[in-house]
């Protein structure tokens, strides 16, 4: 099994009333369309040289360029806006020696949630399975799926879970978001998995999805810790604190007296049941996880086995509640796929956003 732990948030842009400046009827939102005009909505996450997130611009901070020609905003916003999300977590073989990590890892996401925000939680190896049927606020389920429903041992099949993720939002209103969580290059080891990774740069381009990637990269040696960004939020998930109102202090047994689905590594050659310092079988990221979180307007983040897995996931909840709306109108109805590049008029800041919009084909 290959080895590579991914993140994978796919936050798809759509011109819903929550996305096009204040709070509009739907009536109003038609109106965007009339005349043959088109708003083209994206979100920007805005850092400095040293990574750090850039809160309190204006609009006259930013330039917007399609295809090369500057654009005038006619949408801007820079409040924070609820998410619709979908956690996807890799339980492939060579996950089960970081399988607890990256479920603490998740469980501290949901609890940097807002309440506005829905979710599910999914995950894939023999299968691709998504809960609950109907996205939720409610912590307490997000985090009992996080200990029972979760999968264990199997391929890894990344884009088709990664498309996967994307149907599940297709019928949702409002700002969409994929966490796909992998260790490993796209192996699905089954015939009728054929998702390629163009087939999800092209779907994130045609349905406005953005996407954000973590990648484990273990070279099986020791690694220093990474510093966590100096703006994270300081997890609460540590000593018991940050669950919600009248969460469990521990979930109930397994039925039948079963162990929650966590593993450990396997026994050392020999039959005596020791076990070996760590385990790992080596790997990297798949490289299609970063071009896919670049052109979708995400980030990537690269981890290593002794990395703090959950300052990472609370900096990807924080670039979500903390990102830019921009607007503009585009009369173009050519069914092309147009260019898109946000710039700062600050040399000593960083845009990042979706590289392109597929025009609507005209009438």
């Amino acid at each position: 099994m290959n080895r590579c732990l991914a993140i994978v948030f796919t936050a798809t842009l759509t011109a819903a009333p929550a996305l096009l400046g204040a709070p509009q009827s739907s009536q109003s939102v038609q109106g965007t369309f009339r005349g043959g005009t088109h708003t083209v909505s994206v979100y920007a996450t805005v850092v400095d040289r040293a990574g750090r997130l850039v809160p309190n611009l204006t609009q006259d901070d930013f330039i917007v360029f399609d295809d090369g020609a500057q654009q005038q905003l006619s949408v801007f916003r820079n409040d924070t806006q609820p998410i619709t999300i979908v956690v996807m977590l890799d339980r492939s073989g060579s996950m089960i020696g970081n399988a607890r990590i990256v479920r603490d890892a998740a469980e501290q996401f949901v609890m940097d949630l807002l309440p506005e925000d829905k979710a599910k939680i999914g995950s894939f190896a023999e299968r691709i399975q998504i809960d609950p049927p109907a996205f939720t606020s409610d912590k307490n389920e997000l985090v009992r799926i996080l200990h029972y429903n979760l999968q264990n041992g199997g391929p890894t099949p990344l884009w088709n879970a990664t498309n996967s993720a994307m149907t599940a939002l297709e019928h949702q209103e409002g700002r969409r978001v994929v966490l796909v969580f992998t260790d490993g290059y796209d192996s699905p080891d089954r015939a009728n998995w054929r998702m390629t990774l163009n087939d999800v740069i092209k779907r994130s381009q045609a349905e406005e999805i953005m996407v954000y990637a973590i990648g484990l990269s273990d070279t099986c040696g020791p690694s220093a810790p990474a510093p966590a960004p100096s703006n994270a939020p300081r997890p609460l998930f540590q000593r018991g604190r940050g669950r919600p109102p009248g969460f469990p202090g521990r979930f109930p047994p397994m039925p039948g007296g079963g162990r929650l689905p966590f593993p450990g590594p396997p026994p050392m050659p020999g039959g005596n049941g020791g076990r070996p310092s760590f385990w790992c079988m080596g790997g990297a990221p798949d490289p299609g996880l970063k071009v896919l979180a670049e052109e979708a307007g995400g980030g990537y983040f690269e981890l290593h086995k002794n990395d703090d897995f959950t300052a990472t996931f609370a900096r990807v909840a924080d670039e979500l509640h903390h990102q830019y709306l921009l607007g503009f109108s585009a009369t173009a109805q050519d069914g092309r796929l147009h260019t898109l590049e946000v710039r700062l008029r600050d040399p000593q800041l960083t845009a990042r956003a979706r590289k392109s919009y597929l025009a609507p084909a005209g009438q």
